[in-house]
């Protein structure tokens, strides 16, 4: 991806020098004035520098910038000041708004080593985000493998809550839709404390009691607690936490929070992980929705609506019989996948993923998988 430049000034003279000067320097842009800036960015044009002029009708730079950084925080900011703006300039730099200033009148030479130096702390700043968007998902995915060998009741479950979780989100249009959907594989983390037949009750509809009740009851914390502990994961860690705390302030955890300042990924959870229960008891959407109904008041009213209007989504599913070897992911078991003495080696309603056709490869090399077996495929890659 080209690293732009974007240039901004309200003198058009200004612009054609820094056209020539640059032109084959840089992979520039230009813009007169603050608001055509703002109009190029919030279109969604990408840029590296942005490098602008103090003074300017409208809107000063130092106002430009502190927008360009809300809208485009990995964007490194240059400013160009009179003598004036210089206490104002340093100031913006030790907050950290702008990486460098330079004084007017600049020369072309010296401007040209700032901005190549700015190129090469965007350089760093998206290395960074990389490198930890690889380790975050590295992390993910080895925090749910572990889920699905140590407790596959609590994985099958998290799959589920991943895909109502996802249906929400485009019902809703909600931004950072990842957040959610992660908190959705990542809500039964805590869950790998508990026995199997725990939560084969809970799905049965059975009551809990004496430890394993006090168990459950704890898992979102612990599950939230070490979450905590990977960077960039507090949002998600947060969700986790209260997603048994219902609308009108009961449940976990004991506190005063309730309603509105619950956070919304918590409000969704709730939902889901309480209509996820009822389609176990009735297996009919309309009859799991219906049962919430019955407790309205734990229930987000609004989020209530959203998910009535996502019922029916599994119905873009077909069904289909499938070997190993068709696999690909995103494919939902119908039915548990089993060896030929009947050991459970995944549950039905489990998302396919790469790690899960991984596994079953290595079974079917002993050739004691039974295939092939039911699953529901989605029409989006119906012509595949």
């Amino acid at each position: 991806m080209p690293e732009r430049v974007l240039f901004v000034d309200d003198d058009p003279n200004i612009l054609k020098t820094f056209r020539a000067g640059y032109r084959k320097k840089f992979d520039l842009d230009l813009a007169e004035g603050a608001a055509e800036a703002l109009d190029k960015i919030k279109s969604g044009e990408k840029y590296a520098v942005v490098v602008s002029d103090q003074k300017m009708p409208g809107m000063s730079g130092m106002d430009l910038l502190a927008e360009v950084q809300t809208l485009s925080p990995a964007t490194v900011r240059i400013m160009l000041t009179g003598h004036g703006d210089f206490t104002l300039a340093m100031d913006a730099v030790n907050r950290g708004q702008l990486y460098r200033f330079l004084l007017k009148p600049c020369p072309l030479d010296d401007l040209e080593r700032a901005i190549k130096a700015a190129l090469r702390q965007h350089r760093l700043v998206m290395a960074e985000k990389v490198l930890l968007r690889q380790t975050l998902k590295g992390t993910v995915e080895l925090l749910t493998e572990i889920v699905s060998l140590v407790n596959p009741e609590a994985f099958g479950r998290s799959q589920r809550i991943k895909r109502h979780m996802g249906y929400l989100v485009e019902r809703m249009n909600l931004k950072n839709g990842w957040l959610f959907e992660m908190a959705g594989m990542l809500s039964q983390l805590g869950c790998i404390l508990l026995p199997d037949r725990t939560l084969a009750k809970l799905q049965a509809g059975r009551p809990l009691e004496g430890e394993e009740l006090q168990l459950f009851a704890m898992h979102p914390t612990l599950g939230a607690e070490m979450l905590k502990k990977i960077p960039r994961m507090e949002k998600v860690a947060e969700i986790i936490a209260y997603q048994e705390k219902n609308y009108d302030g009961t449940g976990v955890p004991l506190d005063s929070v309730k309603g509105e300042d619950i956070p919304l990924g918590s409000r969704m959870l709730k939902l889901v992980l309480d209509y996820d229960t009822a389609m176990m008891h009735t297996g009919k959407p309309s009859a799991a929705f219906a049962a919430l109904e019955e407790h309205i008041d734990r229930y987000d009213p609004e989020l209530l609506y959203y998910l009535e209007g996502s019922l029916g989504k599994e119905a873009r599913y077909s069904l289909a019989e499938m070997t190993i070897d068709e696999l690909w992911p995103g494919i939902i078991l119908d039915e548990p996948v089993v060896d030929a003495t009947g050991l459970v080696l995944c549950r039905k309603s489990m998302e396919v993923t790469r790690s899960i056709i991984a596994k079953l490869k290595a079974f079917q090399l002993r050739g004691s998988v039974r295939q092939p077996f039911k699953v529901l495929v989605p029409e989006r890659r119906g012509g595949q």
